[in-house]
């Protein structure tokens, strides 16, 4: 029996063309469906949504030049359309409602707007490395049908003095033209301790500027940015942010969720996947996908399109090698000592 407020909100969203409610709907219904285990449909229904005319459907395309450095003509951003399910995000589920509720303020807006109040639009993602960070910045533009705009740090960071703050600017300026989710990832490497005093004098002044800029943010744009190293930020970063979300390493059932849902297509009915959890103990997303391609590899590579045990004794050894050294280091900042352009 499918849920009476799921159809309400698909009807009213469709009456009101509201094409990025109606998704979020149609989304939500079929996470229920895969959650009753009717795959084939949640499958088709999830096809259905993300094409039109047999193509894929895809966001609005900017109509605004992409941003670029001025020394290096190196574009500061990368642009992409990601297509990905709530269904696709195996988190904690206190971590999924606050994402949820970000998604439905931002959706709504109008209606929070005509209460004197604003959407959450400046989100900070913090955790380990491989725990869904960037995922979900991705199921962010997704659900709201927006583009995912991903800043290049290795573009924006300059060896001119200024020009990093500069960079920045150009980059704020650029999503304050359209609607976007901006994912600002391994934040820490330009939002560091200004206190640090190991830190040189360019570094201050980037961040004075990124908090400016934070300050000064205009638009409809989500601003989203992760870190793996949440000690290193400045004390004044933490304040500019309007939701603070912490992603874990998954539990033993999340571990079992992401197993099923990382080998849909490949999964045999006799796979143990709560005995195979256990021994991704520590694992974060990332690895256990990366575990999961490379036993559906093995599987192909020996004409069988089931997924035995066997197939995952190599990558679980190599999961279990390479564990010690994933352990969180303290992050090397990238802005570099400013020098001054040549008159």
């Amino acid at each position: 029996m499918i849920d009476g407020d799921i159809l309400r909100q698909l009807f009213r969203s469709f009456a009101d063309h509201d094409d990025s409610a109606f998704k979020a709907a149609a989304l939500t219904l079929i996470r229920e469906e895969r959650g009753k285990n009717h795959r084939l449909l949640a499958d088709d229904l999830e096809k259905l949504l993300f094409t039109r005319n047999g193509k894929p459907a895809t966001q609005k395309k900017p109509n605004s030049e992409v941003p670029r450095d001025r020394e290096r003509d190196f574009p500061l951003i990368d642009l992409s359309y990601p297509e990905i399910g709530w269904e696709r995000l195996v988190i904690k589920e206190a971590t999924f409602r606050v994402l949820q509720r970000v998604a439905e303020e931002n959706r709504r807006r109008e209606t929070l707007l005509t209460a004197g109040l604003q959407p959450s639009q400046r989100l900070l993602f913090y955790g380990p490395p491989g725990s869904g960070k960037t995922l979900a910045a991705g199921v962010l533009a997704s659900v709201l049908n927006r583009p995912l705009v991903t800043v290049r740090f290795d573009a924006v960071v300059s060896s001119y003095l200024g020009e990093t703050a500069a960079n920045l600017r150009r980059v704020f300026d650029f999503v304050a033209l359209n609607t976007y989710v901006v994912l600002f990832d391994e934040f820490d490497a330009l939002g560091k301790d200004r206190d640090n005093a190991f830190e040189h004098g360019e570094l201050k002044r980037v961040v004075n500027s990124l908090l400016q800029l934070l300050d000064a943010a205009k638009g409809q744009s989500v601003l989203v940015a992760a870190t793996n190293h949440e000690g290193l930020l400045d004390s004044a970063i933490w304040r500019r942010f309007d939701s603070i979300i912490r992603f874990d390493v998954p539990s033993g059932q999340e571990r079992v969720l992401m197993l099923r849902s990382f080998l849909r297509g490949f999964l045999s009915v006799d796979l143990r996947l709560d005995l195979l959890a256990r021994g991704l103990e520590r694992a974060t997303g990332a690895d256990i996908e990366r575990v999961c391609i490379a036993a559906a590899r093995n599987a192909i590579l020996e004409s069988r399109n089931k997924v035995e045990r066997s197939d995952f004794e190599m990558p679980l050894a190599e999961f279990r090698e390479r564990l010690p050294l994933q352990k969180t280091g303290r992050a090397r900042s990238i802005i570099r000592p400013a020098t001054r352009r040549k008159q």
